[in-house]
Formats: structure tokens, C-alpha cells, sequence
């Protein structure tokens, strides 16, 4: 932990001081009436939060010397403020780190294949790959409403039902090994939706936070793109909170809610949906 802390940045320092004073709900509470109030006494604050004047006290000695909260004046006199400029820094280097995150897509004209990882068309040998990876995550109770795991003979007719229009493409490590796989699915039968296309990712456990995902999914775009289509569609849980990072990071849009869309294990869960125009 020294080591970590003697390796920051006086910015991050800063910014660790700030949230560690606002990590107790009381004092984030403290902060946000002075902000509305401009300047407030310690009778006002201990009055409107219920406390007593001890524990107030220890609050807002904590948020003085993270410098969250200024004292002007004595006595009955003494009155507390915030420094704008404090908030401000926070605010600007949390949003920093913020805008460092949208930018997690593979950048332009980077492989998709970068970082050990090929992609390329699936085969019916596949098929065991495909339904290992898949019953993963229909285990995890993450990625999709499925409960009943399948076969390699399962996923291998599932495989052969898809054309060159929906493909199913995997991704494959150095070593040829498989650690996902993404497909583009048939939307609707009818032929107003034939511009429309469903998408599924699917990342091996011991594969992600790799960047497989990104990649699946950069590839798979581009194939839909090639293929004519007008939309990518998709639904996710939203406590899927990785995936949904990766489907915004390629600027797919939540658009909706089905709530209490579906009983998984006894409970009703509810399912998001996201899309993306292809322009």
C-alpha cells in the first residue's frame, strides 16, 4: 500500500483525500446543504441532520482537512463554507478518468486480431467450443435467459442453420485455443426487419477482461456492415454491468426496458435493450 500510494500523482492524492472525506453519507450530506445554503452555522447543520453537536463535530473537522469545507468567524459567529475550486479539481479528474473509458475501442485501423487474438469465421468443429463457452455463461445467470445447457450436437445444427448473412465468427487465441465467439442472429421473419439484425457475444470465462469482446465485437460490426444491414439490436440484464461497458464502448444506445421480462431461478429479472444505427 506505500508503495502504491508513494507512486501517486499529487492530482490523484488529491482526488483520494476528497473521496475518502465523502465516503460517509453523513458528511456527503454535509456537503451538499452547505452547497445549497452557501454558509451554515453548526446549530443549523446539527438541527437539520439530527445530530448531536460531538458527532457533527467529527464530521466536519474531517471534511476541513480534506479541505472540502472552509470556517469563517467565532463563536455563534463561525460559520462553515465550500471551497468551489475543491469540488471542481474532483469533478475534473474524476471526469478525466471518465473520458478515458469512452475511449475504450480498438483504435483506428487496429486488427482486431491484436493482442494474440484472431478472429475469423466459425466451423462446424466448432461446435463443442461454441456450446463450452456458451454453457458458461448460461451458468454464470449473466448473459442471457437460457437455462438449459447444450450440446455440441445442439450448437453444431445451430451453427449449420446460419448463413453468410448471420454469421457466427470465433475468437481464437496464439495457441488456437477458443475464447469466444459472437454471432449475428435473425431479428424477425418478416421482410420490413430484414435490415435489422440481433447479435450475440460471448466471452470464455478465463478469457475476459482481455479485450476478446472488444474484439468480437469491432469485427462483428464490420461484418454487418458489409452485409447490408441498418441496425445492430441486443438485449442485456442490466446488472450485466461489464457487458453493457462494452456494448456502450461501441456505441450501442439503451433504448428501453422490459421489466419483469423473464423468471430465472423463481425471480423476475428485466431485460435492457440497446441498438446501434449503422450509418
Amino acid at each position: 500500500m506505500k508503495r502504491l500510494e508513494s507512486a501517486q500523482t499529487p492530482a490523484e492524492a488529491r482526488a483520494l483525500r476528497l473521496l475518502r472525506a465523502l465516503g460517509s453519507p453523513v458528511r456527503l450530506r454535509i456537503v451538499e446543504i452547505v452547497a445549497v445554503r452557501k454558509d451554515c452555522t453548526g446549530p443549523q447543520l446539527a438541527e437539520e441532520l439530527g445530530l448531536a453537536q460531538s458527532s457533527l463535530f467529527e464530521h466536519l473537522t474531517a471534511l476541513r482537512e480534506a479541505g472540502l469545507i472552509e470556517v469563517s468567524g467565532e463563536g455563534p459567529n463561525r460559520y462553515y463554507g465550500l471551497d468551489p475550486s475543491v469540488l471542481d479539481s474532483l469533478a475534473a479528474y474524476l471526469g478525466g478518468v471518465g473520458g478515458r473509458t469512452r475511449t475504450w475501442v480498438l483504435p483506428a485501423g487496429t486488427s482486431p486480431g491484436d493482442g494474440g487474438i484472431e478472429i475469423r469465421d466459425a466451423r462446424l468443429d466448432d461446435a463443442p467450443a461454441i456450446a463450452r463457452i456458451y454453457n458458461q455463461g448460461i451458468e454464470d445467470r449473466t448473459a442471457t435467459l437460457e437455462t438449459e445447457l447444450r450440446s455440441p450436437e445442439e450448437r453444431a445444427e445451430w451453427l449449420a442453420a446460419h448463413d453468410g448473412r448471420h454469421p457466427v465468427l470465433m475468437a481464437v487465441d496464439s495457441a488456437g485455443v477458443a475464447v469466444g465467439w459472437a454471432s449475428l442472429n435473425r431479428f424477425n421473419a418478416r421482410a420490413a426487419y430484414d435490415h435489422v439484425t440481433d447479435m450475440s457475444v460471448f466471452v470464455a470465462r478465463e478469457s475476459r477482461g482481455r479485450g476478446v469482446g472488444d474484439a468480437l465485437l469491432t469485427a462483428l460490426e464490420a461484418r454487418a456492415r458489409a452485409n447490408g444491414y441498418h441496425k445492430m439490436v441486443l438485449a442485456a440484464f442490466p446488472t450485466n454491468a461489464p457487458g453493457i461497458r462494452l456494448y456502450q464502448r461501441h456505441g450501442l444506445l439503451v433504448v428501453g426496458t422490459y421489466h419483469e421480462q423473464g423468471l430465472l431461478d423463481g425471480r423476475w429479472v428485466d431485460v435492457v435493450v440497446m441498438e446501434k444505427i449503422l450509418r
